[in-house]
């Protein structure tokens, strides 16, 4: 899959899940579907894993304390798989950067 509107991700941004989607849990993962596509996407392992701890608007340093089990080991390499796991929920309209403070 490609996804178009690549999205910068700094340490310093909070992100949250984008309202206007709808998703439900499934045995496998969680399937998300973004307002503006006509198709749904199933999340699974750290992409599904990252959707469900932003239930709550968080910054990249709350993500990789949350998720670090599922990250590399290395904390450069966890720290661009996070970012780039993040840049795919917001490049198909499922993650977006809070606007809350």
């Amino acid at each position: 899959m490609t996804i178009d509107s690549p999205a910068t991700v700094a340490s310093t941004d909070r992100w949250e899940r984008s309202v206007e989607v709808l998703w439900r849990r499934t045995a496998s993962g969680v399937v998300v579907l973004p307002n503006d596509r006509s198709t749904a996407f199933t999340l699974e392992g750290l992409h599904a894993q990252l959707w469900e701890v932003l239930g709550r608007p968080l910054t990249q340093q709350g993500l990789l304390g949350l998720l670090g089990e599922h990250l590399p080991d290395d904390p450069a390499a966890a720290q661009r798989t996070l970012a780039d796991a993040v840049r795919f929920l917001v490049g198909m309209g499922a993650v977006r950067e809070s606007l809350t403070p």
